[in-house]
């Protein structure tokens, strides 16, 4: 209605027939072109970009997977983080991603002058081949080298005061350093969750007026820096949602941006710095439904926390810098009559954007049984992320994705 009211709007100010007639063209042209637009987004199956699979083999010290990391520009090489077998501290195993082959690993104890003063907290941030920055619970910072060696421990306790920062939501963030300056990105997750003695099930809450999501220290001036903006409108109805503050980002490396989105949001935030710049909504053909999930009882004496199968969810948002492309993993909703997702199966899509966000393509895939979208990594212009079956007890297959294979309009 608005754009026929429009049309009539200029077809009055033009009164010439043939004035009138470049403008009823131009108007169709345009709008011609805004509905081309979403026609030229790309659906296709998650097979079209796979090639080889790479199978990570686990030894009897690596029962599952958890914290794998890739190393900035060293394109052949993840690591993958565990505790040790007897509990006495965290090893940290180099791959070499060409022979899928363990090629060393190094042990770092919770005790002793190589520990990390308060105990370690789990969060690692790789800065290079010979750089491990570990964190600590209290807040030190610890970094080694490749031989595990402590090289120094330095503590953001003193900088980051227990009013200006909460080292529980700090430590349940992610970190990243950011590129060509000594600043360490930390996310904030104010999340809390709480024991409920009536219902006897966990509950979930946050606060909605959160500003500090995102905190920066330079690491040599130890000067901090804060974001200060909210969540998006709306999203006060997921405070009782344990995953909805788990937010999902990556660093433009090309164009300094950090982009990063919720869980369950179409919007996603383009930050310079900390300074929001924008919100947008990425264009896609995909209609994500958003509905809170809570804690929900599961066997006898088990709470598992379950969405209901309809509900949305975005997983992971990451930048390709050799193909200059941004990738986001979304599960649309979930089918069966199983009544948790362990019994239904998962439908995911792949939404690909240019390094301006312009949208290339959506491939879709699903998982069966009870595996989810659960490990990814992206190094190379080559994606990652794990099968939806296991058959071998020894080793964890991961579908690897060419993504210089991604259709382009």
């Amino acid at each position: 209605m608005k754009f026929f009211r429009l049309i009539c709007y200029f077809w009055i100010m033009f009164k010439s027939p043939f004035s009138q007639i470049l403008v009823f063209v131009g108007f169709i042209a345009l709008f011609s072109c805004g509905e081309r637009a979403s026609d030229e987004i790309y659906s296709g199956k998650l097979e079209e970009l796979a090639i080889e699979d790479w199978i990570f083999y686990k030894d009897i010290q690596t029962p599952n997977i958890q914290y794998l990391k890739t190393i900035p520009d060293k394109d052949d090489v993840v690591i993958l983080t565990s505790g040790l077998s007897d509990n006495s501290g965290m090893v940290i195993k180099f791959y070499d991603i060409l022979t899928s082959k363990k090629t060393h690993q190094i042990k770092i104890p919770y005790e002793g002058p190589q520990s990390i003063k308060g105990g370690m907290g789990g969060r690692i941030l790789v800065c290079d081949m010979n750089t491990i920055l570990l964190f600590g619970r209290t807040g030190r910072l610890g970094f080694y080298d490749t031989l595990g060696h402590k090289t120094k421990e330095i503590g953001i306790d003193s900088i980051l005061k227990e009013d200006i920062i909460d080292f529980d939501n700090f430590m349940n963030g992610s970190v990243m350093l950011m590129s060509s300056e000594n600043w360490l990105q930390v996310n904030q997750n104010p999340s809390k969750t709480t024991f409920d003695n009536s219902s006897r099930l966990w509950k979930a809450d946050f606060p909605v007026e959160f500003k500090n999501w995102f905190t920066q220290i330079n690491l040599k001036t130890g000067e901090i820096r804060h974001s200060d903006f909210k969540i998006p409108s709306g999203y006060e109805s997921f405070k009782g949602d344990a995953f909805a503050t788990n937010l999902i980002g990556a660093l433009d490396s090309k164009r300094g941006y950090y982009y990063f989105s919720w869980p369950y949001s179409d919007v996603v935030y383009k930050l310079n710095n900390l300074s929001l710049e924008e919100e947008f909504i990425p264009e896609t053909k995909v209609n994500f439904t958003y509905i809170p999930g809570k804690e929900t009882p599961w066997g006898e004496g088990f709470t598992v926390f379950a969405a209901p199968k309809e509900a949305s969810s975005h997983i992971f948002l990451l930048y390709d810098p050799y193909n200059d492309l941004l990738v986001r993993a979304s599960k649309t909703h979930e089918s069966g009559e199983g009544e948790t997702k362990f019994e239904r199966t998962k439908h995911y899509v792949l939404s690909f954007y240019s390094g301006d966000w312009e949208p290339l393509g959506e491939y879709f895939f699903d998982f069966e049984g009870e595996l989810d979208l659960e490990n990814w990594f992206l190094t190379g212009g080559r994606l990652f992320i794990n099968k939806p079956e296991q058959p071998n007890e020894d080793q964890y297959e991961f579908y690897r994705l060419d993504l210089s294979k991604i259709k382009k309009p």
